[in-house]
């Protein structure tokens, strides 16, 4: 009952984000948005942590009444030293989040109080040992002066009462009840919201969850406490807080550690350690360059390191002459590629381990096999028996990229001299825009790490000395696939594509026709028959209804193609998957069919068949009155607008629906429709064939190549 009870109100804190998401839609786009919200979101967080945190003291000591919300300034700044002692920050009453919300609507100065806020908030750890988690984390919140959030002060406040008003409304429970949890929650959503929308920079500031929980549990496997944790390439530090919740905090002795490069990402990852409630002396994140600037050199060497660095990035390399002395790089003799980085990341991961450690790297899976100095890299890794597996990653599991990936775990202290490899290419469930793994596929490849053994077509454990002398890591060289070749019946076959090429003929031959006559003024022809005096033009909003898709939204986002309701968006992708949904199904049909319209993008499809929507930017455009203008007649004239919105803004009746098109009487409309409707209907049939070809080919080239 109480997982029901947490998953309803997970959706519920969900569907809130959104909304908040929806309604700045188009003023702060993407991830300059997502720093804005959580900004706020953390502001809201640190705000009601210090309040309950001097609250309970006040309860337990009977003052029963009190609220440190409805405390003078002047008589709460006898309390900021402990506070700055014990939380590492101080806030005055007035700075609250929930009072600043109080006065929002009606402060005309918002901006510069927020700015105000944030400022005092950093300058209270100045001089103390939290200076450094706290200096220029609210730097990418900029509400005085940029201009993302409006031109004009005005315009800013605006946005922002929006925001503090969103997060207000955010149903985070009470901080005693686990909201530590709920505020962690809210952050990861956001994250992986704005990272699959972001495309590769997404990819860069945020792990996918189960690729993060596969990761972590792999360094972690047979540890129940260790020294502290480390990631060189930390992102918004997802992998650490994975680290924090398999291990749990407490079990972690000296803390968390990481290094990122990029400052905004920097900021967000110090944000996430006080969302999930890590305090100030138990982290350490460092902003410079992990491959020439380390910032850990003089710390204890880490028992868990877990990362997903960057793919083939460039670094100095050669370039540096210093750096082939480099304690870190200097045993393997050489150093990685200057415009591939991920050897380097690899080595500094390994100087930094411990002897009892566990390192786990993501790696793109063409440096396992790559000659030249990574392949020497490769040597010294192998001839030491510091590697202990690899394992091959299914595609698409990561935001913004396809590249074929693995996992790389590295051991000082092995137990023998062999390497496993793990074929978990197939280990996940497949969707249109990206495979995840699941909770079976995730503890199916730790049984076979913790067991060490062979089995077909998914796992072999092989020697070192077998590996040697081409040193070649790639978990394709070891591990043979099971056939997945499609048995097909070449005579079967050959019968239908001559069926789709007869029915090509018929509609190229009635397309050649249509235009013979198109050639012979025959259209004219007709026009002059039925409108002699021309053709008028009117808006299309005049012939097209539309109505807002609510009702049709998606709730769920586990979609499976065994699913019966197609989930769809009118871009290029446009089935996003399948859901099992039952509620809420557009029941179009082929007698009663509807234009899905995008009301930011502009574009398109004609559907025929039930479905579900995912955005809520989805129009569906219906016919007013089929006796004026035809509904197929209207799509093609649809398909006839040349226009590309330039502001992310709604277009449907601000600009699109007034686009005039000509309406000449219905047998005019007729005949435009089936001669433009020949061409789509060769289209699918040349789709069709393609097909087939491709299944033809591959079976002949078979027959052909078998001696």
């Amino acid at each position: 009952m109480t997982d029901n009870k947490k998953e309803q109100e997970r959706n519920e804190l969900h569907r809130t984000i959104w909304a908040i998401a929806e309604e700045l839609r188009g003023s702060v786009d993407g991830w300059d948005f997502k720093s804005y919200i959580l900004g706020i979101l953390f502001y809201r967080y640190i705000s009601e942590n210090i309040t309950n945190y001097i609250n309970r003291g006040e309860w337990e000591s009977g003052n029963t009444d009190f609220d440190y919300a409805d405390l003078d300034d002047s008589v709460a700044e006898d309390a900021r030293e402990e506070m700055v002692g014990v939380k590492g920050f101080f806030i005055l009453p007035s700075q609250l989040f929930c009072n600043v919300c109080k006065r929002c609507d009606k402060d005309d100065n918002l901006n510069e109080t927020l700015e105000k806020i944030f400022t005092a908030i950093e300058a209270s750890a100045k001089g103390t040992e939290s200076e450094d988690d706290f200096k220029g984390l609210f730097a990418d919140l900029d509400v005085n002066n940029s201009n993302k959030l409006g031109a004009t002060v005005v315009k800013r406040n605006e946005k922002l009462v929006k925001l503090l008003r969103g997060i207000q409304q955010m149903q985070l429970g009470d901080y005693q009840d686990n909201t530590i949890d709920v505020f962690g929650d809210a952050y990861e959503y956001l994250m992986g919201m704005y990272a699959s929308k972001a495309g590769k920079s997404g990819g860069e500031y945020f792990t996918p969850q189960e690729v993060s929980e596969l990761l972590t549990r792999l360094a972690t496997l047979g540890k129940t406490e260790v020294n502290k944790v480390y990631d060189p390439a930390c992102g918004s530090g997802s992998l650490l807080l994975k680290a924090a919740k398999i291990l749990g905090k407490e079990n972690v002795r000296q803390g968390f550690f990481g290094q990122e490069i990029n400052p905004t990402t920097y900021n967000l990852c110090r944000i996430n350690m006080f969302l999930h409630d890590i305090d100030y002396d138990k982290f350490d994140i460092a902003c410079e360059d992990t491959l020439i600037s380390p910032q850990h050199w003089d710390d204890e060497p880490f028992e868990v390191i877990v990362s997903n660095p960057p793919y083939s990035k460039k670094w100095k390399g050669d370039d540096d002459i210093t750096l082939i002395n480099d304690p870190r790089y200097a045993p393997a003799g050489v150093l990685a590629p200057k415009n591939k980085s991920d050897m380097a990341f690899i080595m500094h991961s390994l100087g930094w381990l411990a002897s009892n450690g566990t390192a786990a790297i993501v790696c793109y899976t063409g440096i396992m096999r790559r000659p030249g100095k990574e392949k020497k890299i490769r040597q010294y890794l192998i001839d030491n028996n510091f590697v202990d597996c690899v394992i091959q990653l299914p595609d698409n599991l990561f935001y913004g990229t396809t590249i074929d990936t693995c996992i790389l775990v590295l051991k000082k202290a092995k137990r023998d001299n062999n390497i496993l490899f793990i074929d978990a290419s197939r280990e996940c469930e497949k969707s249109i825009n990206s495979n995840k793994l699941t909770k079976e596929n995730i503890q199916n490849i730790l049984d076979i790490y913790a067991k060490r053994k062979d089995v077909q077509h998914f796992s072999k454990l092989v020697p070192s000395e077998e590996i040697a002398p081409k040193y070649n890591l790639s978990v394709s060289t070891y591990v043979g696939q099971e056939g997945t070749i499609e048995t097909v019946d070449i005579d079967t076959l050959n019968e239908e594509l001559k069926e789709i090429v007869g029915r090509e003929n018929e509609i190229k031959n009635e397309i050649e026709k249509n235009i013979a006559a198109i050639e012979r003024n025959a259209m004219d022809d007709l026009i002059q028959k039925y409108c002699p005096d021309g053709v008028e033009c009117n808006p299309i909003m005049d012939y097209l209804s539309y109505e807002q898709p609510t009702k049709y939204l998606v709730e769920s986002t586990k979609y499976d193609d065994s699913f019966p309701i197609p989930v769809l968006t009118a871009g290029q992708t446009f089935i996003l998957g399948y859901t099992d949904e039952t509620r809420g199904i557009f029941e179009a049909s082929k007698d009663n069919p509807v234009i899905i319209f995008d009301d930011f993008t502009t574009s398109f499809h004609w559907v025929d068949f039930p479905f579900k929507v995912k955005s809520s930017a989805m129009k569906m455009l219906r016919p007013i009155n089929e006796n004026k203008a035809l509904f197929r007649y209207l799509y093609h004239c649809m398909k006839n607008i040349n226009y590309v919105p330039r502001e992310h803004s709604r277009q449907w009746i601000g600009t699109y629906s007034q686009f005039e098109i000509p309406i000449p009487p219905i047998p005019v409309q007729k005949e435009v429709v089936r001669i433009l409707d020949t061409y789509t209907e060769l289209q699918k049939e040349l789709q069709k064939e393609l097909q087939k070809r491709a299944q033809q080919y591959n079976s002949y080239r078979d027959l052909l190549l078998t001696f």
